[in-house]
């Protein structure tokens, strides 16, 4: 509905009759509006009862009509409001539950690439102590003494029951 600021004169024509509207509303809205109680005052005029009542009580039978398709739509209007304000809050939920399980997978995803980085580590360990077995098992099937890992030094220790005493030296 266009509405202008400024107050404007329309003719329509309802029932045949000419009237003259004045509002803010555009000449095309008064039109469609003139239009609408036009098209529903023929669809009662179709209707023999409607026909036998007197002129007022038509009028009044018509703005009922009217007045109780407008509150139903009005109705209407506000369920599909509502209808759209919970899609929304659904909407928001499922961007919120998205992003939150985004997050805990990008999580997942460093987790993994940790876990392989490790598990690389620890096949390149097996690989080197596969070759260090090899290689001891190929010194022993030789004769040889394999090489024996150098041990940390450790502190000798007195032998046990001898007691050492420094004035005797």
């Amino acid at each position: 509905m266009a509405r202008s600021k400024d107050k404007s004169e329309t003719i329509v024509t309802i029932s045949g009759k000419n009237y003259t509207l004045m509002g803010y509303e555009s000449d095309e809205y008064m039109q469609r509006v003139a239009s609408f109680v036009n098209s529903r005052l023929e669809e009662y005029r179709k209707v023999d009862s409607y026909r036998r009542l007197p002129a007022d009580t038509q009028n009044v039978l018509v703005l009922l009509n009217i007045a109780d398709e407008y509150f139903k739509t009005r109705e209407q209007v506000e369920q599909l409001n509502e209808d759209l304000e919970r899609r929304d809050k659904d909407l928001y939920d499922v961007k919120h539950n998205l992003v939150s399980e985004m997050s805990k997978n990008e999580a997942l995803e460093a987790t993994m690439q940790e876990m392989r980085e490790e598990i690389n580590q620890k096949e390149k360990r097996i690989v080197q102590l596969e070759t260090e077995l090899n290689h001891s098992r190929a010194a022993r099937l030789a004769g040889m003494k394999p090489a024996q890992p150098a041990k940390p030094a450790q502190a000798m220790k007195p032998a046990q029951g001898v007691k050492h005493d420094p004035k005797k030296q």
